[in-house]
Order: C-alpha cells, then sequence, then structure tokens
C-alpha cells in the first residue's frame, strides 16, 4: 500500500512539473507601435494572442504575412496577431510595407533583446503563442503553416464557429511508385515551401539552386540526417522513404529559409 501511494505521489509530482513546462506566464511586454502608440501584451488577456517576430528582408516572413492578414480577419473575435519586427529595421520602409501589404494588425518596433526574451533561436519568421490568459503555450520556428495554426492555434480559440480560411493548394499529384517532388531555391526561399508524402512510398526530391544570394549552399533535413552542399543551377537528388507521420522541416543552411515536409 505505501508503495501505491508512493507512486501516485510521484506521478501527481511529474504531471504538475509537465503542466509547468508546457504553460507558464508570458514575459511582460510593453512597446511602441509604428504609429507611435504603447502596446501591452497584458491588454490583450481574454484573447490568443500570435506574436510574429518579422523583418521586411525576410523573404519567407513576407510570404507567410498574407496568411496572418487572414487569421486576424477571420478569428477577429478571438485572436489578436501582433508583427514584432527585428532588426536591423528603417521605420519609415516598415510603415510603407504595412501600407503595400494591407496588415490588418498592429506592428510594434522590437528589438533583438526583444525575441530573447521569448526564445534564443536565430531563426525567422518566429511566432510566439500566448493564451487568453497570457500563458506561453508554443514559439513555432519558421512559417506557420495551416495545419500547424489549426493545431496549436485554433485548439486555444473558444467553441464560437468562425469562418474556414482558405487554404493554399499544393497541387500535387499522388504517383502510385516514386513520390518525384522539384523544389526550386531562390531568393525568395523555397518554391514550394511545403510539399507532401506519404508514409511508406519511396520519394525523390531534387533541389535547385537559382540565385547566387539569398539562401545558403546546403540542403539540410535534419530528421532524415541529410546534409548535401547545394551548388548553383546545379540539380541535387536527395532520396528518402518517410517511415513516419508529421511534419519535418528543411532548410538550405540559413536559419530563416524554411520549408516542409508533410507526410501522412
Amino acid at each position: 500500500m505505501i508503495k501505491i501511494v508512493h507512486a501516485i505521489g510521484i506521478l501527481f509530482f511529474v504531471s504538475l512539473v509537465t503542466l509547468a513546462q508546457t504553460s507558464r506566464p508570458a514575459p511582460t511586454l510593453s512597446l511602441k507601435t509604428i504609429d507611435g502608440h504603447i502596446f501591452n501584451l497584458e491588454d490583450y488577456k481574454g484573447k490568443v494572442v500570435l506574436l510574429n517576430f518579422w523583418a521586411t528582408w525576410c523573404p519567407p516572413c513576407r510570404q507567410e504575412i498574407p496568411d496572418l492578414i487572414k487569421y486576424q480577419r477571420a478569428y477577429s473575435r478571438q485572436l489578436q496577431v501582433i508583427g514584432v519586427t527585428y532588426p536591423p529595421e528603417n521605420l519609415s520602409r516598415v510603415r510603407q510595407f504595412a501600407r503595400r501589404m494591407r496588415m490588418n494588425y498592429p506592428i510594434v518596433v522590437g528589438t533583438k533583446e526583444t525575441k530573447i526574451r521569448f526564445t534564443s533561436t536565430e531563426t525567422l519568421p518566429i511566432t510566439v503563442i500566448v493564451d487568453t490568459q497570457g500563458n506561453l503555450r508554443d514559439v513555432i520556428e519558421g512559417i506557420l503553416y495551416p495545419d500547424e495554426f489549426d493545431e496549436k492555434v485554433k485548439t486555444l480559440l473558444s467553441s464560437t464557429r468562425a469562418p474556414e480560411v482558405q487554404r493554399r493548394d499544393t497541387g500535387q499529384a499522388r504517383s502510385s511508385g516514386v513520390q518525384s517532388r522539384m523544389i526550386i531555391v531562390d531568393r525568395e526561399g523555397y518554391q514550394p515551401s511545403a510539399i507532401k508524402l506519404r508514409r511508406g512510398v519511396p520519394a525523390r526530391l531534387t533541389f535547385i539552386r537559382k540565385a547566387a544570394e539569398g539562401c545558403g549552399t546546403e540542403v539540410l533535413i535534419p530528421a532524415y540526417k541529410i546534409d548535401r552542399p547545394l551548388p548553383l543551377n546545379t540539380p541535387v537528388v536527395v532520396e528518402i522513404t518517410p517511415n513516419r507521420s508529421g511534419r519535418f522541416k528543411f532548410t538550405c543552411g540559413m536559419n530563416m529559409f524554411r520549408g516542409a515536409i508533410m507526410v501522412r
């Protein structure tokens, strides 16, 4: 009996530790917006907050902004997106960019120290998820893809139904044999930025770097222990057999350039 009680106590303690690790109060944050107003993170308790660290010079940051605009429009009663600029940035350029993109959420001026308060990673973009109680729930490295939004953000929203956000169609057809995919690497990052593969079916991924500047000179897929040189205008073929489901991000040697393999 003593052993049973002791075991139950251990399980209870472990549960508390796990809960504390997965949810903790977000750091206080008070910054100026690009319009000169004061932004306080605590003012948004009651809503799920997405703190999106981005820069005008970051191609994947620019790539995900249309989706962030859609999320803000579709879930405005439950969700608040906040754009946090990452240096070096010119304030007038940020204002012009925001007007051109018709960004419908506040943009605040951040620093390197601002991001370090949430994460030490050097990746861009970064999206920090804060729940309705002001607790830090997750940090997403790279682009926040629609299925990640559904899994990590929509589950935190209230039960009030909101319009569905239109998804981009990757246009990838299934094949009965080897799954072949072509990925072009240019100044904007990966085209396409996400590919779908079937579990258990061999895949042949062909990477071609078209730009001398911008992305790096390697293909890195950590989950599959792939680290290959990526010369300019030279096809690099990577062959893998995805044996487990999930999302596996890849980079070409620079943290801000991210792609994803989605295995189902």
